[in-house]
């Protein structure tokens, strides 16, 4: 389920003291399946809401990996419920969109960063690696068109930042020059933010950290516990006096022979 650091538990009174009291009429292996159908139908809701609360970027692995998990300990009589995220493994997976991230079931390793927020990123890595560039047209300020011819390109001398490795390639839609005199053209990508992205800069980039729960700041686990907890209480003390009601009505009918 969730990575290392996102623990989030419920401690509830009531719960406990209908627990116990179903642990003195029935046998721990049945009072621990009695528990489990309680939390599956008790996280029901909190899972949709999970969903509904997890960004949906390029790939969408994160919202594809929301889960519920119910851990069945028939010796202790109990069970336990995990709300969150598959942990991210090793199953079938296939590229996103030609680069390196792949998309899958299974591959939320980025659950941790969304939960809590990541650093900034500084790329201060010189590209300066001399390149082909092809012929083209190109449009000049008085309208006229000049044909450049196919040259090498001494080296780019930037700093770049790409999303082309990781999420696959893509194309630059032209964009409007500047004025005379003035630096600073715009690129656009195709497909545009967060599907890709490109920039260039004369001086080392410096890519800001996301806050905790990204762009609107609610982190998915954290604000679902917040919003469903109470519902989830609910649902699982319905279930359990409901089981405790009819443990008792079964040792009743038993005691008096209309079993």
């Amino acid at each position: 389920m969730a990575t290392a650091g996102i623990t989030i538990t419920a401690e509830i009174a009531e719960l406990r003291e209908l627990q116990t009291a179903i642990g003195r009429i029935l046998e721990p292996p049945e009072k621990a399946r009695i528990i489990e159908e309680a939390l599956k139908k008790a996280l029901a809701p909190a899972l949709e809401r999970l969903k509904q609360n997890t960004p949906e970027g390029p790939t969408g692995n994160l919202k594809r990996a929301a889960s519920v998990k119910i851990v069945r300990y028939s010796k202790d009589g109990n069970a336990v419920g995990l709300l969150g995220y598959r942990r991210a493994g090793k199953g079938a997976s296939e590229a996103a969109q030609g680069g390196r991230v792949r998309k899958g079931p299974d591959r939320a390793f980025h659950q941790w960063w969304l939960e809590n927020g990541t650093k900034d990123t500084v790329i201060d890595k010189l590209s300066n690696t001399p390149y082909a560039r092809k012929s083209h047209t190109r449009r000049n300020r008085s309208g006229s068109v000049t044909t450049v011819r196919a040259h090498q390109v001494s080296g780019q001398n930037a700093y770049y930042a790409s999303s082309f490795n990781k999420l696959g390639p893509f194309k630059i839609k032209p964009t409007p020059r500047p004025p005379r005199g003035e630096e600073g053209q715009r690129v656009e990508t195709q497909p545009g933010y967060p599907q890709a992205f490109f920039k260039r800069s004369s001086q080392p980039i410096t890519i800001k950290g996301m806050r905790a729960g990204g762009i609107l700041g609610q982190p998915p686990l954290k604000t679902t516990w917040e919003q469903t907890s109470t519902t989830v209480a609910e649902i699982l003390q319905r279930e359990l006096r409901i089981s405790l009601e009819r443990a008792l009505s079964t040792l009743t009918r038993s005691a008096t022979g209309n079993l």
